[in-house]
């Protein structure tokens, strides 16, 4: 992974954060969709990534069921 890369993932990874801890759910599948793409490319991809999008996924799941 390139400087490039983890610099973007560094980014998506602040977003989610500040969302999950504001606890807003709106925008969040464009963000978590960037994160699954960069998870899913191969010259990138990895199985720690690939994790990573499903806890994140999971926990905004979570969010939206018990905001609803």
């Amino acid at each position: 992974m390139g400087y490039r890369e983890a610099r973007e993932l560094a980014r998506i990874r602040q977003q989610l954060r500040e969302r999950l801890m504001s606890q807003r759910g709106e925008d969040v599948a464009g963000i978590l969709d960037r994160l699954r793409q960069v998870a899913e490319n191969e010259e990138v991809s990895s199985p720690e990534l690939r994790s990573e999008y499903e806890r994140w996924k999971f926990r905004f799941d979570l969010l939206e069921a018990f905001s609803a």
